[in-house]
């Protein structure tokens, strides 16, 4: 089974009725089954409610990359939503990392949400007007999605992190940056599922979602049905986390540590 399928369907699994406990069997590091009943916590982040979409908790986590000889910055979101907030901590962890080596974008299991983040945040990386990140093709008229630099820009190398739940807003950013060939891409191919969609209420009280256009990156491919591929494959392996290891962004540390010593 695909790792990012596997992931998702233990996902579902866990999300049960709150109300209820969770029974989990599994084997631990030593290959030994152990049996846990866990309780449902209140999920972090803060509550967010967008359009016919359900209201989901959306976190973010920056900071510095540790047990690295480079100084290299972080930030990991689980959707692009919240805008004021999440933009706004995005861009104060740039803003925060100016002299860093390197910074890493970990877009792992966020399946998007918000396509005009995307423009606004890869402003932190581009100081040139006029970039695209790609192109939406509605039935009428088309929609570039134009890059806004910041006043100043995050200079160093840029990695971003990407697996088969990194979808939709998360694929634009993550491929139009590389197009652009401001940042290189680690981990296993994304979701592939990148179509802008609309959700209307039906009168049954369901929520009907379709497709409204089709989506290409500036390097001319669509992102649907393809994903974004990384530059370097670097798929977790149990083996790697019951080391505490993280093969994808230890790969983005190492390109990095590499970038400053040849630039």
């Amino acid at each position: 089974m695909d790792d990012d399928v596997g992931r998702r369907l233990v996902g579902s699994r866990l999300e049960a009725d709150a109300s209820k406990d969770v029974f989990l069997e599994f084997l631990d590091g030593g290959n030994k089954p152990v049996t846990r009943t866990m309780k449902h916590a209140v999920p972090r982040g803060e509550l967010t409610h967008f359009g016919y979409l359900p209201p989901g908790y959306v976190w973010i986590e920056t900071g510095r990359v540790k047990n690295s000889e480079a100084a290299i910055g972080y930030a990991r979101f689980n959707m692009f939503l919240d805008p004021p907030r999440i933009m706004g901590a995005f861009g104060d962890a740039v803003q925060s990392c100016t002299a860093c080596d390197g910074f890493i974008i970990d877009l792992r299991g966020n399946p998007g949400g918000l396509g005009l983040m995307a423009m606004g945040m890869a402003g932190w990386f581009i100081d040139t007007p006029g970039q695209r990140l790609g192109t939406l093709y509605l039935r009428d008229n088309n929609l570039n999605f134009v890059v806004n630099p910041r006043v100043s820009v995050f200079p160093g190398p840029v990695a971003i992190l990407v697996d088969g739940a990194s979808a939709s807003t998360s694929e634009i950013f993550a491929g139009g940056l590389k197009d652009l060939k401001r940042a290189r891409i680690f981990g296993t191919r994304s979701a592939a599922a990148a179509l802008p969609s609309m959700i209307e209420m039906l009168p049954n009280g369901d929520g009907f979602q379709y497709a409204i256009a089709n989506y290409l990156s500036e390097g001319g491919k669509p992102l649907e049905g393809l994903g974004v591929i990384p530059d370097v494959e670097a798929p977790p392996t149990r083996e790697a986390l019951l080391q505490g290891k993280d093969p994808a962004q230890d790969a983005a540390v190492h390109w990095i540590e590499s970038q400053r010593k040849h630039p």
